[in-house]
C-alpha cells in the first residue's frame, strides 16, 4: 500500500478459527490482574478539572453520578467521535463555540472536533452466478494508482462475500439479492474534511457529525474514476464465472453516475483526526499525546492521527495505544 500497489488476502486476527477483537486480544487475558478494573454500563460524562489540571473523571453508572480520581493522569480513548465530544463538554475546545452552549472554557483549542476524516466507501455490487455458502468472512484487498505516474496508491478496494449498499441506492435499484458480493472502493488520502460539533452542553446531547465526504472537487473526480475502475474489475473476463449480473451501478455515465456516487456514499467507519497531533494552531495533542495547555491529560485513539493512513485504521490505532502505554509507563 506504500509502493506500486497490488492485491492480497486481508490480514485478520484469527485464533482457533474465530475472529478476535482488540479487547479479546489485549484486555481479556489480564482481567484478573489486581491493578485493572473494567467497569461496564457506565458513561463518562466529563473531566474533573482544577485550573488546567485534570484530576479525574465524572461517571454516570446505574443512574448515579460518581467521581473517579486520578492519582497520575487520565487517558481518553473514546474514539474520533466521543473523545472530542468529552473534551468540548469539559471546556476544552473552541472558546466561542463552548461559550455558545454556556460551557466554561478551560482551554481554548480550536482544533478539537475539526479535521474529521474517513475513507468514503463506494460499493459496486454483483450477483453470484450460482448460490454460494460463505464459510469464512475473509476478504481480499486491492491498492492501486489512478495514474501510473503516482509513486503510491490513491485508490483501494475491499472485496467481500456480502451485500453492501446505501438505502438511497437500494431504493432506486431494489434490494440486493442474497447471493451477492461487493467491491467496496475508496480514496486512500481524501482531501475533504469534516467536523464533530456539539448540539448541547450535556452528556446526553448527541454530537453533530459532519463528514463532508467528497466535498473537495478533486475527491469527487477521483471517486468517479474509482467506480469506473471497479466496474472494469468486476466485469473482467477473470471474474466472469462468478457474475450472473452487475446489480449496481450498471453502465451509468455522466450525471447519472455522479448521482449514483452521491447517493451511494457510505462511511468506512475509519473516523480519524479530530484531536490531531502537531504544533500548529489546530493541533490538540503533542508528540507525547498530552493535550496542549492541560496537565495530566492524554488522548490515545484514532482522533490524534493528523491524516488517514492509506489502509484500515485498526493497526495504526493499536500502535498509538502501544506508544501511549510506553509514554505513561515512563512518566
Amino acid at each position: 500500500m506504500e509502493c506500486g500497489g497490488g492485491a492480497a488476502i486481508v490480514d485478520v486476527i484469527v485464533a482457533d478459527g474465530r475472529r478476535q477483537s482488540m479487547f479479546r486480544s489485549f484486555v481479556y487475558p489480564i482481567l484478573d490482574n489486581p491493578n485493572l478494573t473494567v467497569v461496564t454500563q457506565a458513561m463518562v460524562t466529563g473531566l474533573s478539572v482544577a485550573a488546567n489540571r485534570v484530576t479525574g473523571v465524572e461517571v454516570c453508572r446505574d443512574g448515579r453520578l460518581q467521581h473517579v480520581g486520578a492519582r497520575a493522569e487520565v487517558v481518553l480513548s473514546l474514539g474520533a467521535i466521543n473523545s472530542p465530544k468529552l473534551l468540548m463538554q469539559s471546556g476544552i475546545g473552541d472558546a466561542a463555540e463552548l461559550r455558545g452552549f454556556g460551557i466554561e472554557v478551560r482551554q481554548h483549542l480550536p482544533g478539537v472536533g475539526k479535521n474529521l476524516q474517513d475513507h468514503a466507501c463506494l460499493p459496486v455490487n454483483y450477483e453470484f452466478s450460482e448460490p454460494v455458502t460463505a464459510t469464512h468472512q475473509g476478504a481480499t484487498q486491492l491498492f492501486w494508482t489512478s495514474d501510473p505516474a503516482l509513486d503510491a496508491p490513491d485508490l483501494f478496494c475491499c472485496q467481500a462475500v456480502t451485500p453492501l449498499a446505501s438505502p438511497e441506492n437500494m431504493a432506486r435499484f431494489g434490494d440486493l439479492p442474497p447471493p451477492c458480493w461487493t467491491l467496496a472502493g475508496s480514496l486512500t488520502h481524501p482531501r475533504s474534511r469534516g467536523s464533530i460539533r456539539l448540539s448541547g452542553p450535556g452528556p446526553d446531547d448527541p454530537v453533530r457529525v459532519e463528514l463532508n465526504s467528497l466535498s473537495d472537487p478533486d475527491d469527487f473526480k477521483l471517486a468517479v474514476s474509482c467506480v469506473e475502475f471497479l466496474r472494469e474489475i468486476g466485469n473482467s473476463a477473470a471474474l466472469r464465472p462468478f457474475v450472473k449480473r452487475e446489480v449496481m451501478p450498471g453502465n451509468l455515465k455522466g450525471d447519472e453516475l455522479r448521482t449514483f456516487i452521491r447517493n451511494g456514499l457510505i462511511p468506512y467507519w475509519h473516523s480519524s483526526g479530530t484531536a490531531k497531533l502537531g504544533d500548529d494552531s489546530l493541533s490538540v495533542v503533542g508528540s507525547d499525546l498530552r493535550v496542549h495547555g492541560m496537565e495530566n491529560l492524554r488522548v490515545a485513539d484514532a482522533s490524534v492521527m493528523p491524516t488517514l493512513p492509506r489502509g484500515h485504521t485498526n493497526w495504526p490505532t493499536v500502535m498509538i495505544a502501544e506508544r501511549a502505554a510506553t509514554l505513561v509507563a515512563a512518566a
